[in-house]
């Protein structure tokens, strides 16, 4: 293959009467579009069916439950992740674009018009005309709870009984099964083990969640589980917002009467 030289350039310039090619720099600024922001704000003002849509932002799940609380409403741009391949619940996570009018974090739960409920689970990547993250459509709602053991005084009398204390009320989390090998534990209504399920649950961190510790248990799918794991690299540096990573496993004989 013959090297193109700068007197080939020249050649070809005036065999095809192209636009002559410039060696030197020209010495002028590239300024981006002072509408740039302004324009994916009026774009996300239209009407544009299964890409724009309205949400409520919440930042803390419970304190949006406060009397008096004002909901965060905006406009996003949520489309299909299409290169994502079949891992866990990955199907369900989309792409979610905002302008700078509200700030987001990795964490909030976003309701869309419809009622499906979203957690945000990327970092925010900040754009000259956007903010734009990733989110996963939540799949359970539960309530984490504790077993408190009973308290008794310096003769031996109960003092406070046994009881289940709430750490955390119900929230909306996301929560797929962990795909590798297997415990065993006894069955439940028969004899025998069965092959132990072993789930990952993501949730946001906030003022109740925080509070989550391990042998904590909540119930799912008429089954009880129990905290074995958890991991806060998802939950920013400063603690003020995040992602509470939970390995969770089914307790033995934890099965709960299915409702009607």
């Amino acid at each position: 293959m013959p090297r193109v030289t700068w007197d080939r350039v020249k050649d070809i310039e005036e065999r095809y009467d192209l636009i002559p090619a410039v060696r030197e720099s020209s010495f002028k600024d590239f300024r981006p579009p002072t509408t740039i922001e302004d324009d994916f704000r009026r774009y996300l003002s239209h009407e544009v069916p299964n890409v724009v849509y309205t949400f409520e932002v919440v930042h803390d799940w419970y304190e949006a439950q406060r009397s008096g609380y004002s909901p965060i409403i905006l406009r996003a741009q949520q489309t299909p992740i299409d290169w994502k391949s079949k891992i866990g619940n990955s199907d369900m996570s989309t792409n979610f674009k905002v302008t700078h009018d509200v700030p987001i974090n990795k964490g909030d739960i976003v309701i869309r018009e419809d009622g499906k409920i979203y957690m945000l689970n990327w970092n925010i990547q900040i754009h000259p005309n956007n903010q734009a993250t990733q989110n996963c459509e939540c799949n359970g709602y539960v309530a984490f709870e504790r077993n408190v053991h009973e308290v008794t005084d310096e003769y031996g009398m109960v003092i406070i009984p046994e009881h289940t204390e709430i750490i955390a009320p119900p929230i909306p989390i996301i929560h797929t099964e962990y795909a590798g090998r297997p415990d065993y534990q006894p069955s439940q209504w028969q004899p025998g083990v069965n092959a132990d399920h072993l789930i990952t649950v993501q949730v946001q961190y906030n003022s109740k969640t925080k509070n989550i510790r391990i042998d904590d248990t909540f119930k799912m799918d008429n089954y009880t589980y129990r905290v074995i794991n958890m991991a806060f690299a998802e939950v920013h540096i400063n603690n003020d917002y995040g992602i509470l990573d939970l390995n969770c496993k089914r307790v033995a004989g934890g099965g709960i009467v299915a409702k009607e």
